[in-house]
């Protein structure tokens, strides 16, 4: 059954977009930054702010599944497998191997070998760059989809307040445990899922069950949104304050920033957060939405290729950085405000640009996805929209 075009999630997948993008480059500046700049309280707060970039990621996916297939009659396993392999796996790939290779090739260069074993390995775990363990994450989900329709999809219909409840407390008794309390057992076991939770279905069913229940109970939801408006906003600034004091109260009470990086997305603050974060993203996508004007079309296209965007930014990121930072040191700094402003500017227009050059080419959807080529007229909506959902 063809249901009605989500218009409002290309822009909410562009703003995740866009937010990943934040979170990896203004981490250098809220680590390596001199501590108390103002750089390092700019990176902190971007850090932080854009943390919802992830989860809504993994609640978008979520979304789509249960929006287009709610029983196995619609469920098609053969086409979905298929579509998934060929537009997300073998991108995952192909970037996959070009991010071993640029992060090896000295020692492949010097040695001339290669252990085949670990390379293999490497993709296959998402460990070829930090941000694609999301594709070997998500790929867990597309797998278990068919065990939730057939177990969850009946409770999610007729009791979903329950069954959110249900997955609250669960997922954050698992972030709590791993936060606060976890410790090293002489249970291998548990060792085993200590190290590797956070890139498993246990750290993050919260996040993709909660889509899928938004998702059936759509018009519910946008009803609610429209008529409270103000108050969700309100209580959204309240979670960031509470987000990101959380950060803060540890700088305070560790005198330095040792424990920073524990800040990530994957800790039990975030569930709060991330979940004020979607109802805002629903409210302001579609306000976008009813307005056609530049801004619309500009956004539509951010989420359009987010899939691209997300693959190549480290890359691209990291190649301005060398350029700029290593070679002018004197100009270019974790210390410098103006530093970060002109990577955001330059880093995120530049994985724009790139990827929009990618989409020119025929073999574009094993590289970025399944996407139109892009019409270089100013964000054209009439060749940048797709006409369904997918992810």
């Amino acid at each position: 059954m063809r249901r009605e075009t989500v218009y409002e999630l290309f822009y909410i997948r562009g703003l995740c977009a866009f937010g990943i993008f934040m979170i990896h480059l203004s981490g250098a500046f809220a680590v390596f930054s001199q501590y108390g700049s103002k750089a390092m309280h700019l990176g902190i707060l971007a850090n932080q702010l854009f943390r919802f970039g992830t989860p809504v990621f993994m609640m978008i996916s979520g979304f789509v599944l249960f929006y287009n297939y709610r029983n196995f009659d619609e469920f098609d396993y053969r086409k979905f497998y298929i579509k998934k392999v060929k537009y997300i796996a073998v991108p995952y790939f192909i970037w996959s191997i070009f991010y071993y290779l640029l992060n090896h090739h000295k020692t492949l260069i010097s040695t001339g070998t290669i252990e085949l074993g670990q390379v293999v390995k490497t993709i296959l775990l998402g460990n070829a760059y930090p941000h694609l363990y999301f594709i070997f994450l998500i790929f867990q989900f597309y797998l278990l989809y068919p065990l939730f329709l057939k177990f969850f999809i009946k409770w999610m219909e007729r009791k979903p307040l329950p069954f959110f409840v249900v997955l609250l407390l669960a997922q954050g008794a698992i972030l709590i445990y791993e936060f606060y309390f976890k410790a090293y057992s002489q249970n291998s076991f548990i060792n085993f899922f200590n190290s590797y939770y956070w890139k498993s279905v246990f750290g993050w069913f919260y996040y993709f069950l909660t889509g899928g229940l938004i998702a059936l109970h759509y018009d519910k939801v946008i009803n609610i949104l429209d008529k409270n408006g103000i108050k969700i906003i309100f209580v959204y600034f309240i979670s960031m304050i509470l987000y990101i004091g959380e950060v803060y109260l540890s700088l305070w009470a560790e005198e330095g920033r040792k424990l920073y990086e524990r800040y990530g997305s994957i800790r039990p603050m975030t569930l709060i957060y991330a979940t004020f974060s979607v109802f805002l993203l629903i409210y302001i996508g579609r306000k976008i939405h009813n307005r056609d004007n530049k801004f619309r079309q500009m956004m539509n296209t951010f989420g359009v290729y987010s899939l691209g965007i997300y693959f190549a930014h480290p890359f691209v990121l990291e190649f301005i950085k060398t350029k700029l930072i290593s070679r002018y040191p004197s100009i270019f700094g974790y210390s410098r405000i103006s530093t970060m402003l002109i990577l955001v500017i330059l880093g995120w227009f530049s994985t724009l640009l790139l990827v929009l050059l990618l989409s020119k080419l025929k073999f574009r959807m094993y590289i970025i996805g399944r996407v139109q080529p892009y019409s270089f007229n100013l964000f054209k909506r009439s060749r940048s929209i797709r006409k369904d959902i997918d992810m």
